[in-house]
Order: structure tokens, then sequence, then C-alpha cells
């Protein structure tokens, strides 16, 4: 029996008539699939302490979906040795529904990167519910590269939390450029002084696609700072919403913080979305948020055709100066080429031209 949860709360409402305070998703018919554990270590955190809610912000909905359905859960830790995790999910492998948790730590003064790329193939419709808790403790530092590259066929749930203690830094890097419809949380606690958190992803929408985004950037710790940025582009008929709450709590003071969403509409039938918040609790903090969503420059068109690209070579490449901050940001150079590729195929609606 086919059920419903609730996610993307705004933490500041807003008019109802408006359809942005909160997000709601049909699931599928779950299917009773063995847990895959892949670490001797997993019975520690396989209990309440890993799918409670932290600060009761995160959504419960998405939470009792993955304690009751997880069907994949892993462990990554920094390690001195190999401090980079790679780890390639396909729904295909266990049959079409992927509903997986991590558990990302990095203790004190080590670093980790991880990648997780999710991937599948075919037109039989797909579900996924990811959720992602990372921890990085004093002074140390935590790189997480989410690819989303699954087919249009697939509904993709994206549930991130992250925990910064004094010192400590986490990037997160997101890729999005798939599922028919795709929705993300993200909630950072910057717990501890001097923390810092930054966000420096992109998406693109195409066909049908509906891309539905809340970041809650949250201070606590004194002189803490966060910086997100979000590049999308939108063609066809694809839908955005972006949500995010940028909040300096109490003692969060000299603390600065940033968010900003720019979003490409590539044709006229697009429809985007932005809501930014800004709230302060405290004196001396510095806040910014900025979001914008309009067509491809005609006169900077003009300019780059002038030189003998093609249109859609020409828009390419402006999409390609957007975001080529987030890509490149990847060392790997295998997954980087994937991602381009993948940008390029929805430029251009074909996966044999460039």
């Amino acid at each position: 029996m086919n059920s419903t949860v609730v996610t993307n709360k705004l933490t500041f409402k807003t008019f109802n008539y408006l359809n942005v305070n909160d997000s709601k998703i049909e699931l599928p018919e779950l299917k009773n699939i063995k847990l895959s554990i892949e670490s001797d270590k997993a019975d520690d955190f396989l209990n309440r302490n890993f799918y409670k809610n932290e600060k009761e912000e995160l959504p419960k909905d998405i939470l009792d979906l993955n304690r009751n359905n997880c069907n994949l859960f892993k462990i990554h830790k920094s390690n001195t040795e190999n401090s980079t995790s790679k780890v390639i999910i396909k729904s295909d492998d266990i049959s079409n529904q992927v509903i997986d948790s991590h558990y990302v730590v990095s203790e004190k003064d080590e670093t980790l990167n991880l990648i997780l790329d999710y991937e599948s193939s075919g037109n039989i419709e797909k579900f996924r519910s990811s959720l992602i808790k990372i921890y990085a403790k004093e002074n140390s530092k935590i790189n997480v590269f989410i690819i989303q590259n699954e087919d249009n066929e697939h509904t993709s749930i994206e549930t991130i939390y992250v925990n910064i203690q004094e010192g400590a830094s986490v990037n997160i890097h997101q890729f999005e450029l798939g599922s028919s419809k795709l929705y993300t949380y993200l909630q950072s606690d910057l717990m501890g002084e001097h923390s810092n958190f930054n966000v420096n992803s992109i998406y693109f929408g195409s066909g049908s696609n509906e891309i539905d985004m809340l970041y809650n950037v949250f201070h606590y710790g004194k002189d803490s700072k966060s910086n997100i940025v979000v590049n999308g582009a939108l063609k066809d008929k694809s839908k955005k919403i972006f949500r995010s709450t940028l909040d300096f709590k109490k003692g969060s003071s000299f603390s600065t913080g940033s968010e900003e969403e720019y979003a490409i509409l590539l044709d006229d039938d697009v429809e985007s979305i932005s809501v930014p918040v800004l709230l302060s609790h405290e004196d001396n903090v510095e806040g910014n948020h900025a979001a914008s969503a309009g067509n491809v420059d005609d006169d900077l068109m003009f300019y780059i055709m002038s030189r003998g690209f093609d249109e859609e070579s020409s828009k390419s490449i402006i999409i390609q100066s957007k975001f080529s901050s987030a890509i490149n940001s990847l060392e790997d150079e295998n997954f980087k080429k994937v991602i381009w590729d993948r940008v390029f195929e929805k430029v251009r609606g074909s996966r044999d031209v460039r």
C-alpha cells in the first residue's frame, strides 16, 4: 500500500497559497529487502541513536522511512593511511529500490574524502531514499561529493545532516543531474567555534523533471563561517523549488554566512521558485543571501556565436562557466569526465554529441 511522507519544511513559514512551505512525496510500495551491512562495527550505529532527530529539525517521516526500510548501511571513517572513499550505488542491484543510510565521521585532526555515486539505467520506475549523517570532530576536515546520475524514471530523496565541531570544516558538492523527481534536504549545525561549512553544488533539470531543495544552516558556534553556492539550469518543462535558511543562533557572534542560488532558464516553459530566508538571534553577525533566475543573455550568446559556435554549443559554454567551479573540485578525473559528459548530454538532449 502506498503512503505519503513530508519533507523540506520551511522553518519560517510563508503564505500557504505559494505551496512552498513543505513537500509531500508519494511512496511506491516498498519491498522487504534484506539489509546489507558493510562493516563489522555497524551494530554500534544501527540503533535509535543513528536515526535520532537532531535538534528536532530533521524530517521525521524520512527518518522513519529509512529506519524501517533501510537495505544498505555503510560506515565511512577517516583513515590516516587512505583518506579517500569511493562508493558506487546502483538501484539496479537492489531490486530497483535503494534505501541507504551512511554514517560519515572524521576524527580529530584527520581528513576524509567521500564520493557517493548513484547511478541506474533502464526505463523501470525506481526509488531511492538516502540518509547521510556527517560528523566532523575538532580540527578535522570532510569533503563529500554526491553524484546523482540516475535515469529519468527515478524518484530520489536525499537527506543530509552535518555536525561540525570546533575548528572543523565540511565541504559538500552535489551534482544533481537526473531523476524525474528529486528531493534534497540538507541541515548543517555549526556547533564549534571557528567551524566552517561550504556547499558548492549544481543541478540540471530537463523534460518534466521536478527538483525540490531545502538547505538549513544553523550557526551556533562563535566566529563560525558558512557559504552556500548552488548553480543550476532548467530546460523543456522542468521545475525547481529552492529553499534556504541561514540562521544565526544565540552565541554565534562574529559569525558570517552567505547563501546564493542562480538558475539559467533555457526555455520559456520552465518554472523556477526560490525562497531564501535570513534569521538572526545574535548581534555582530554578517549574513547575505541572493537568488536569481533568468534566460541566457542574448548579447553574450551573440558574442559566442560570432566566434563560430552554434546555438547549443554557445549555451553549453555559458553553463560550463557556471558549473566549472563545482565540477573541478573533483580530483578524480574519471568522475569528472562522467559529470561533464552528462552536462553536455543534458544541454543537447542527446548522448552522442558534445
